[in-house]
């Protein structure tokens, strides 16, 4: 069972929603590529790859150092027709990268794995783009005649929860280093926490999704 995050700081949240109604929506950008449901070492894996992972906007916020989040998810569901359709499982990755200021490379890590230094993010696109397999459930645990299908969705996310808590941290160092209260209106942020902001509206995230055909044990 995930942990509860703590909730959004009233004040950064309040910034969030009041420039996520300026701004316009971006379109999407990422998309989810060559998919295939297959059996490995007895189980049932969804190999895919991705494209574009990594768009202009997006890119653009790297390079002014913010960090970038691509989360991916995989859900099995058994197709019931005539009834909602049961969920059988569901599994999670997330990879982060971030610059390192002091060197200027990029840094990736995949969940707890060891960190990938990336030299420039060309370098990082590749290394997004190589074709994944994620292993699911047993086989054995699929029932006979069934018929099941995947769901998978990508997300790109310029800016996390972690991330704002990060900023919010930051201003009131700021606001104790120099004795006054913190920033009480947006003219009055620096330009990029006005972007971090505008990005925890939704505005920044890019997404994909992608749904298999069905099949059934004897399929694989």
């Amino acid at each position: 069972m995930n942990p509860v995050r703590p909730a959004l700081p009233r004040t950064l949240a309040l910034l969030a929603a009041l420039i996520g109604a300026l701004l316009p929506a971006s379109a999407l950008a990422v998309e989810i590529v060559g998919v295939r449901v297959t059996r490995l070492e007895g189980h049932v894996a969804v190999a895919l790859g991705h494209a574009q992972v990594l768009s202009p906007r997006i890119r653009d916020s790297m390079e002014r150092g913010m960090p970038a989040t691509v989360r991916l998810s995989v859900d099995i569901w058994r197709d019931r027709p005539g009834w909602f359709d049961q969920l059988v499982r569901s599994e999670h990755a997330e990879t982060r990268v971030g610059r390192n200021a002091w060197s200027d490379e990029y840094q990736m890590r995949r969940q707890a794995g060891p960190i990938l230094t990336l030299l420039d993010l060309d370098e990082v696109e590749r290394e997004l783009r190589r074709p994944t397999r994620v292993r699911l459930i047993p086989v054995s645990e699929l029932s006979a005649g069934e018929r099941y299908y995947a769901i998978i969705r990508v997300e790109v996310k310029p800016l996390t929860v972690e991330d704002i808590e990060e900023v919010e941290r930051w201003l009131s160092g700021e606001a104790k280093r120099i004795g006054k209260p913190g920033p009480g209106s947006i003219a009055r942020l620096p330009a990029y926490i006005v972007g971090l902001l505008a990005n925890l509206s939704g505005l920044g995230d890019e997404t994909a999704t992608y749904r298999t055909g069905t099949f059934t044990r004897a399929d694989l």
